[in-house]
């Protein structure tokens, strides 16, 4: 079984390699058979290769993820972690937009959007993270338009 600090270590590597843009090593944190969801309420997706077109879609966006510490539970196989992800418009945004969140951007190519999400992840008796659920809603995600963005 994981120790607490093991799986709060987990999850700031699982930001660092998706900052790092290391799809590969990215996968070698989760289980073959891995279930997350991403945001809650949009549907669980299971299984390495579901993962990786996530995952792979954030890189697209040159997505940087800024975790704050992150909180353990006494059993040691969960952690929750504050992230901030800030990434380009292009080329998931406009799915975004569809959702009513914002008005599409004036200039999509420039333009960057934000999200504040809560990443709650479980680590199997395997040491690998077997479930990943991210948080957030349409409040927390904030369009960035122009040059102070």
């Amino acid at each position: 079984m994981p120790d607490e600090a093991t799986t709060k270590e987990m999850a700031l590597e699982h930001t660092r390699r998706v900052n790092a843009g290391k799809l590969e090593e990215l996968l070698k944190l989760y289980a073959p058979a891995v279930r997350f969801e991403d945001p809650v309420g949009s549907g669980e997706r299971i299984g390495h290769g579901a993962l990786r077109s996530h995952v792979k879609n954030a890189i697209a966006c040159q997505v940087n993820e800024v975790p704050l510490e992150p909180v353990g539970s006494p059993s040691g196989r969960y952690a929750a972690v504050e992230v901030t992800s800030t990434m380009n418009y292009l080329p998931n945004g406009p799915l975004v937009a569809r959702t009513g969140v914002f008005d599409p951007p004036s200039d999509p190519e420039t333009a960057r959007m934000r999200i504040s999400c809560v990443m709650v992840i479980r680590v199997g008796v395997d040491g690998l993270i077997d479930d990943m659920r991210s948080y957030w809603g349409p409040s927390d995600v904030v369009l960035l338009e122009g040059p102070d963005q």
